[in-house]
């Protein structure tokens, strides 16, 4: 039975006198849709409730939590001038985070305290240069990891010339790392190119590695690293390296992965690989991008630190493991308790659709599709502009395969291919399959192949590589 309005009044009053504003608002919006007066009254009693707790959690360091009193408050539109001073006070403290997140070089961290304010209706210029100034660096970032310093240079030097509104501390530090590693690099390119063109496997995977160290996506010194370690295995039996060949491969981070057998690609005497399958790995796919592949049914999502032990690890403002998808015969299940929306509803627990809006935290979004309908396997798409340690395009989480070629049904689009590649599990590990010839790490094939990590698949209209995730992911 609903309470009479005159009781819902009395207690809309206890409830705010003890602090509890929410419930108060919850009582008497119906009231105040219907026309009470006393109730609008009584809700910018409410509104001064959350200002007064919103300052609270100012005074105590806590920006978050004021921040959620004050959009409460703005939301019922009093006119309370302290609800203005409130938002002056929580955004001179992001624009402060963000400057100082710049001064220690942390480009992402700003990119991330800036989607955060955008998104509270925060519209300031100084933000817009740091924000410029944090996505150039990103890009600058990225270039040199690909092996493109001369690029990178170039674009921090534009920005500390350009940007003198903004602090460049960090830019300073962040170009004199960036020279370390290009003098590096050009050592260790030129001892590549070298040991290749002797075919010097043994030094080609020692320099390869240190060129990795440095531009740890440099497609040119991965695919050189995969050839020199195929070349170091032996042809048939067991392989049982001596120590030479142990340090060499332990110097540029393959420990376990020399000392696997090589058999022809395709071949019957190719061993099974049941408990070989890894959980995650990375697909390299030339003229397209980079994936980070997920082959559990279960995959955590957090902060990305040293000692998380999760599938997905994210630059933003998320906790350590912060949620968790998990594939059943429903679908697929996003769950967390930590912070979580779905289209921009909170929920703790949901069934995703294909082209739902996933929010972990407050700001870090991306797109959940299903593109091929006859395939489990799904698409998570990056939107909100953060990303994973490596600069991969997105995550794949796949069930039985893995389509790429040149039509709509297919997980990853390859607009060259002239026909459907198929990345499968099956009893023997992973597989590829396409109508055509095509080679695994320069070995002819027909119609399907086994693969073992890491491993380069090409055809005349495509090329990829596949390889396990390494210590940065």
């Amino acid at each position: 039975m609903p309470l009479s309005p005159w009781l819902t009044f009395r207690q809309a009053k206890e409830s705010i006198r003890n602090g509890r504003p929410e419930e108060a608002q919850r009582m008497l919006t119906p009231l105040a849709a219907e026309g009470y007066r006393k109730a609008g009254r009584l809700l910018r009693d409410v509104a001064a409730t959350y200002v007064a707790r919103g300052e609270k959690h100012h005074r105590a360091d806590n920006p978050e939590a004021a921040w959620k009193d004050l959009l409460a408050a703005e939301s019922l539109n009093t006119g309370d001038p302290r609800v203005g001073a409130l938002r002056t006070a929580l955004t001179r403290i992001g624009v402060a985070e963000c400057a100082a997140a710049l001064e220690a070089g942390r480009p992402m961290h700003v990119l991330s305290v800036i989607g955060r304010m955008k998104e509270r209706h925060v519209q300031r210029p100084d933000l817009d240069a740091m924000e410029i100034l944090a996505q150039d660096w990103v890009m600058a970032i990225e270039m040199a990891d690909r092996g493109d310093f001369l690029l990178a240079q170039a674009t921090i030097d534009r920005l500390r010339t350009r940007l003198v509104m903004a602090p460049t501390t960090g830019l300073d530090a962040y170009a004199r790392q960036l020279g370390e590693r290009h003098d590096r690099f050009r050592t260790a390119i030129a001892a590549l190119s070298e040991a290749a063109d002797a075919h010097k496997w043994a030094d080609a995977a020692k320099w390869a590695g240190e060129a990795i160290a440095v531009a740890p996506n440099h497609r040119e010194a991965r695919l050189i690293q995969i050839r020199a370690w195929e070349s170091l295995r032996p042809n048939t039996g067991t392989y049982h390296p001596n120590p030479v060949e142990v340090a060499t491969m332990a110097a540029v981070g393959g420990a376990a992965s020399p000392v696997v057998p090589h058999y022809a690609p395709g071949s019957a005497a190719r061993p099974s690989n049941h408990s070989g399958l890894p959980k995650r790995f990375l697909l390299w796919i030339d003229g397209v991008g980079g994936y980070l592949v997920c082959l559990s049914s279960r995959v955590t999502f957090g902060q990305a630190t040293a000692d998380a032990p999760i599938d997905v690890p994210l630059f933003a403002d998320v906790s350590r493991m912060h949620a968790e998808l998990a594939r059943d015969g429903e679908g697929y299940v996003v769950e967390s308790n930590r912070g979580l929306h779905v289209n921009g509803t909170p929920n703790e627990r949901t069934l995703l659709k294909c082209g739902d809006r996933v929010t972990l935290g407050a700001s870090c979004q991306f797109l959940f599709r299903q593109p091929v309908s006859i395939s489990p396997s799904a698409r998570l798409e990056l939107v909100s502009g953060h990303r994973l340690p490596l600069a991969v395009d997105g995550v794949l989480l796949m069930a039985d395969n893995l389509i790429l070629g040149p039509g709509s049904q297919t997980h990853i689009t390859l607009p060259w291919a002239t026909a459907n590649i198929i990345l499968y599990r099956s009893k023997d590990g992973l597989g590829v399959k396409f109508a055509g010839p095509f080679t695994v790490d320069n070995s002819p094939c027909r119609e399907r192949a086994n693969l073992t990590l890491p491993a380069s698949i090409s055809a005349d209209s495509f090329s990829f590589t596949i390889e396990p995730v390494g210590s940065r992911l």
